[in-house]
């Protein structure tokens, strides 16, 4: 479980949850900001989704 938790807890984890958690505070407080802006932003973090949850883990040889 720790080794699980530990693997969980790394710069790239922490960044797309922090850009998560950005995106749906903006959506559910309905947040004012410009559109362009939004799309922008909502862009970014479906990029760091995609390509957190399509990368491959590498075998070892």
């Amino acid at each position: 479980m720790k080794d699980r938790l530990i693997k969980i807890i790394d710069v790239k984890s922490i960044v797309t949850l922090m850009l998560v958690i950005a995106l749906i505070v903006i959506v559910i407080k309905d947040i004012k900001i410009d559109g362009d802006l939004f799309l922008l932003f909502s862009n970014v973090v479906t990029m760091v989704i995609t390509y957190f949850f399509s990368r491959q883990k590498k075998e070892s040889d």
